[in-house]
């Protein structure tokens, strides 16, 4: 009772306050880089294959920690980082609002892995905010209990990988996850 009492405070504390109302700046940008690299270390070590596939992808959004609560209507939120060639390049908040049968608390790290050049241009041109499954068309690859990923979907424009989850929730889709460009204030 107390997990499904902490999600629904949670999803309605996001929803209320807005997260992406708060400014953006570069110690924000700094932390997000430092859990990327954790991340992706984390995921490196544990998977697989993984070295491989992050290696000859164009591009990479790493989102370090995305945060998932509620009852019957949730929300999902957390902050990413585009990496080009190793470099960060730009910075995107991940958001989502769910309704259904869905229930709990959790949270997991993500990477979207473009393996197509024009995808990640796409993705990454403009200001505009970024639906998956709208404007981005992502294959959900899975990590098997071995360790090992679902070689069949890597070779899928844009792949989403989730991770490290932590706690339980009753829903596992992308689908209408929205990024947006996040601009850097001084």
């Amino acid at each position: 009772m107390k997990s499904i009492l902490a999600g629904i405070s949670l999803a309605l504390g996001m929803l209320m306050t807005g997260q992406a109302l708060a400014a953006f700046t570069a110690a924000d940008a700094a932390e997000v880089d430092a859990e990327a690299k954790t991340a992706l270390a984390h995921f490196n070590d544990d998977v697989t294959g993984a070295k491989t596939l992050i290696e000859n992808a164009k591009g990479l959004l790493i989102c370090p920690k995305i945060t998932k609560g509620g009852f019957i209507v949730g929300v999902e939120g957390g902050k990413c980082v585009m990496q080009v060639g190793g470099e960060s390049v730009d910075y995107y908040s991940n958001k989502a609002a769910k309704v259904g049968l869905l229930a709990g608390l959790q949270q997991y790290s993500m990477i979207l892995v473009f393996n197509d050049q024009a995808a990640l241009d796409k993705f990454r041109e403009g200001d505009r905010k970024w639906e998956v499954g709208a404007d981005l068309s992502v294959t959900v690859a899975k990590v098997g209990a071995t360790g090992k990923l679902d070689t069949t979907k890597m070779q899928a424009a844009v792949v989403a990988l989730v991770f490290g989850e932590k706690g339980l929730m009753g829903d596992l889709s992308l689908e209408g996850s929205n990024f947006k460009k996040l601009t850097i204030e001084e």
